[in-house]
């Protein structure tokens, strides 16, 4: 009789420990709904476990800024190609953006070349340094002295199924590890490219967008390797409400410690396109933001994509494949792994973009 006294006396006081605690969450007894959820959700989501995979320049800075400053990402480790600068540029500016979030992650060099071709010197937009060149780029660490395509297979290996890859540059290293092993690339979770057209128009050329261009065969092998990717275009990054205007830039330069970084960085991006009478588009932390804030990505359609390797005007143009439609020409297309993204919420990428740079 007196244990069940004590076991009741403690279940009362359980509950209204835990009373207590609701009240002084939320200043009432009550609680709704949404705080439920959001509970469930923080504690129940798991962390997307993630190699990113860049040629680091200023919107690829911006996007390891998300990750790196995101609860849902641990970063396994950064890789880096050419692209936007050199490879050694590609490696600092990689290292400078990490110390300036505070965050440790092993940086990897790769690929210095296309898989097949010469590499093009091609003007950077972000400047030479590709940050800007704002002397800003004085990293306290130094690269590791792996390789970059055997870190990516080690680290599938050695958690197959659950690693994804964020592609913000050339597929070359992705392609290499294909290349190299490809049973265990197909281990690979996801890979979530910032790359091809989309749907729209290119950068590179009428039909082709910058990161396919510099290396069109190793897109074209990883799209053939059969990994589930998820493709952020470029028709998604033109959206006018997605780009960042002057003010914008102005309250970045006032913000926090990364946002001050991020609008030097963006002083030679943001005069190349203000040349043209336009706003500053953001592929890569765009591209990041889909992981990072999951609410983001509103629509994707399946497709399968076949890459433009031949040396003529259509190189580096991805013809995408709409699981659904009827293509009387081609009867029999592979299988449908990619997931385009056609639908973003704008507003919200914009508002959760510069409450990271500003408060």
């Amino acid at each position: 009789m007196k244990k069940t006294i004590a076991f009741a006396m403690a279940a009362i006081m359980l509950l209204l420990c835990g009373c207590g605690a609701v009240n002084s969450d939320n200043g009432s007894g009550d609680v709704t709904e949404a705080t439920s959820d959001t509970t469930a959700k923080s504690s129940n989501t798991p962390r997307h476990k993630v190699i990113i995979d860049t040629d680091t320049g200023s919107d690829d800075a911006a996007g390891l800024i998300l990750a790196a400053s995101s609860e849902q990402i641990d970063i396994l480790g950064i890789t880096v190609l050419y692209g936007n600068v050199s490879l050694d540029k590609a490696a600092e500016n990689a290292l400078m953006t990490l110390e300036v979030c505070n965050t440790e992650a092993p940086v990897y060099i790769g690929a210095d070349k296309p898989l097949k071709k010469e590499r093009k010197d091609m003007v950077s937009v972000h400047g030479k340094d590709g940050m800007g060149d704002q002397d800003l780029i004085h990293p306290k660490h130094s690269a590791e002295k792996g390789d970059a395509v055997d870190f990516i297979l080690d680290t599938i290996k050695s958690d197959p199924d659950e690693v994804e890859i964020i592609a913000l540059g050339p597929l070359t290293n992705i392609a290499l590890a294909v290349q190299k092993d490809p049973e265990t690339m197909k281990r690979c979770k996801r890979i979530w490219s910032m790359g091809t057209t989309g749907f729209g128009v290119g950068n590179a050329t009428p039909v082709a967008e910058f990161n396919v261009y510099n290396d069109a065969e190793a897109y074209d092998q990883v799209l053939r390797a059969g990994i589930p990717m998820t493709i952020i275009g470029l028709d998604m990054m033109g959206i006018e409400e997605a780009k960042i205007t002057k003010d914008e830039l102005s309250k970045m330069a006032q913000g926090n410690e990364k946002g001050v970084f991020l609008s030097r960085a963006f002083t030679k991006l943001f005069a190349f396109n203000q040349k043209s009478g336009n706003n500053m588009m953001l592929p890569d932390p765009m591209a990041v933001g889909c992981l990072v804030w999951p609410d983001m990505l509103q629509e994707t359609k399946a497709c399968y994509g076949e890459t433009c390797i031949e040396n003529n005007a259509t190189y580096g143009q991805v013809i995408l494949y709409q699981e659904g439609a009827v293509y009387e020409a081609m009867p029999q297309i592979g299988s449908y792994h990619l997931d385009v993204v056609t639908k973003i919420d704008t507003e919200l990428f914009k508002d959760n973009f510069m409450s990271l740079l500003t408060e």
